[in-house]
């Protein structure tokens, strides 16, 4: 089964570590409303580009986009 791009991210959760993969898996944990089943990069990208919690983070989105696409859909 295929891991959501919010369970992929749940890797990298580190409350402590400061790096930006870490402090987006952060803000992805910490968000109620983030499309948590979602396999989807339109939905997902659209959801963080209307989010200012992740105005400065999705440089880093596009970046662990492309490894979960590698990893999983591909």
């Amino acid at each position: 089964m295929i891991p959501s791009f919010y369970e992929f991210m749940m890797r990298f959760v580190n409350e402590e570590a400061k790096d930006p993969i870490s402090r987006l898996a952060n803000a992805i944990h910490d968000d109620s409303s983030f499309p948590k089943q979602s396999q989807d990069f339109q939905k997902i990208s659209n959801y963080m580009e209307h989010s200012l919690e992740y105005s400065k983070l999705i440089s880093v989105f596009d970046e662990m986009w492309q490894r979960y696409k590698f990893d999983y859909l591909d």
